[in-house]
């Protein structure tokens, strides 16, 4: 039994999901983020798409694109 219980105590010590990845219009200025980059609400974006986690978009205060809710 202490033979399972190790491995499994360091798998879950170790192991972290990958973080979901968003989109935003630009670094400064965004509002909102997107969970595709073909997002009905970027087609008016003239900045260059940003990739940023979805801690990272919360962090900046932005929410959830009305068109992805």
């Amino acid at each position: 039994m202490k033979h399972l219980i190790i491995p499994l105590f360091i798998f879950l010590t170790f192991f972290h999901p990958p973080e979901k990845k968003v989109y935003i219009c630009g670094t400064t200025g965004a509002k909102k983020y997107h969970y595709t980059e073909n997002c009905r609400g970027l087609t008016a974006c003239k900045h260059v798409l940003t990739k940023v986690t979805l801690s990272q978009a919360q962090g900046y205060g932005l929410t959830l694109c009305g068109w992805e809710d």
